[in-house]
């Protein structure tokens, strides 16, 4: 939705004021004088009060009203319900937006449905499907994109292992959008379990992209894949737990995070407000970053690539990132997090294995701090597969134990460590190679 689907939006208030900042090519002006004050006449020809608002179409004909004061935008009902009066409210020569799933019950349908331009706004929930752009610059978004806060990790597209899940492929332009999802469990063979971008030059903005997987015999990019001469924008996303990985012993797996072919060349981040996340991806080489290249990398013109966030600043050569020389990583930032966060479950702790990678044995260790809770100490394969249960038992709070895992009747590959103890679970990757 943008400043033009309506031409005016105002509110009724005691004092006219007719230059705001607020205000955009003119049509949104936040305040007007209402009925009660002498002098703007257009407004006294609606019958403004205070506190009322009007919706005006783009010949300033007004179209509805109602008192301002009965929502409360901090309640996530009256939030949507101003969104959607706005949404039905636009202009009909403006970009259409079609509802997930209100008016839609899948968002390819959708996609289909859309002419250029067109924004496909999807509500809280998780949509197990694959979805495709075809050829169009469409916006495809939560409700994010309306200003709502934390919704990308409550606006989920499933793949359910069956394929790529966002493929972006038909050249599209950096008015192609992807914004405020939540991309997970997709897989490919060969490159790109979360999202493909090939020959295309889209935004994906601010979107969290886990859990995904590319790989059979060799892979290339297990979050994001980006090939064929594109140059996409890659704005504040969260990256992590994806991973390239298969059955044949072979250094040929890369870029966990992102792979970008060497046709391409994307803008990855850029500033501290738009920075990228990614940490726990897996690969052989660039487990968070992989570029290919030719042998001699030494006329490689660096990807821009500032201001991202990683588990270690600088990133780890080669790694977590790959060629050295073939990504600008000024600015970079680390994501480890601080004992006082927030963010960390305090009531369990689950350590990195170590040695890791390692063959055929490892130590996990950890800590659990609530008392009461039943904990799980497990292993799963790649494929989510339990494998063994290493503990599952009642423990002393406070105190640290380990445990030995030992690996010697399975391939090498990628496994899971994942604890639980009650309502919390916490999970590291672990590398065995033979």
């Amino acid at each position: 939705m943008g400043v033009n689907d309506v031409s005016i939006i105002g509110v009724g208030k005691d004092i006219y004021i007719d230059d705001l900042d607020g205000m955009v090519n003119g049509r949104i002006l936040p305040w007007v004088e209402d009925v009660q004050a002498y002098g703007f006449p257009v407004w006294t020809d609606y019958g403004a009060v205070q506190r009322s608002t009007y919706f005006l179409n783009r010949d300033g004909e007004l179209i509805f009203q109602f008192n301002i004061t009965s929502l409360d935008p901090t309640d996530p009902e009256d939030y949507e319900y101003l969104v959607n009066l706005i949404l039905y409210y636009r202009a009909e020569n403006g970009p259409e937006v079609h509802r997930i799933p209100e008016e839609m019950n899948s968002i390819q349908n959708a996609i289909e449905y859309s002419d250029e331009g067109d924004i496909v706004l999807i509500n809280s929930g998780t949509y197990y499907e694959r979805i495709d752009y075809l050829d169009k610059n469409i916006t495809v978004a939560s409700m994010s994109f309306l200003g709502g806060n934390n919704i990308m990790s409550e606006t989920i597209i499933d793949g359910e292992g069956l394929g790529t899940v966002i493929t972006i492929a038909g050249g599209q332009d950096q008015s192609a959008i992807l914004l405020g999802l939540t991309v997970q469990n997709g897989s490919n063979s060969v490159a790109a379990g979360g999202i493909l971008i090939e020959g295309s030059n889209p935004t994906i903005d601010r979107n969290i992209i886990r859990n995904n997987h590319a790989g059979e015999c060799g892979g290339t990019g297990g979050g994001i894949a980006i090939l064929d001469e594109s140059y996409p924008y890659l704005f504040g996303n969260e990256i992590y737990n994806n991973d390239v990985s298969g059955d044949c012993d072979c250094i040929c797996y890369f870029g966990g995070g992102i792979y970008v072919d060497e046709t391409s060349f994307p803008i990855v981040g850029g500033s501290v407000t738009i920075g990228n996340a990614l940490y726990d991806n897996y690969a052989d080489y660039g487990m968070q970053l992989f570029r290919d290249h030719s042998e001699d990398t030494t006329g490689l013109t660096p990807i821009f690539a500032h201001y991202n966030n990683f588990e270690s600043c600088p990133p780890e050569f080669p790694g977590d990132v790959y060629p050295e020389n073939g990504w600008d990583l000024e600015y970079c930032n680390s994501l480890e997090v601080e004992e006082d966060s927030p963010n960390l479950p305090h009531e369990i702790r689950l350590n990195q294995n170590y040695p890791n990678p390692f063959n055929p044995k490892t130590t996990i260790g950890f800590t659990v701090a609530g008392a009461g809770d039943l904990t799980s100490l497990q292993i799963y394969n790649i494929q989510g597969r339990l494998l063994k249960v290493l503990t599952d038992q009642y423990f002393t709070p406070g105190h640290y134990y380990e445990f030995e895992w030992d690996g010697s009747n399975l391939p090498s590959g990628l496994y899971f460590i994942q604890l639980r103890s009650g309502k919390y679970t916490q999970t590291k990757k672990a590398i065995l190679v033979k």
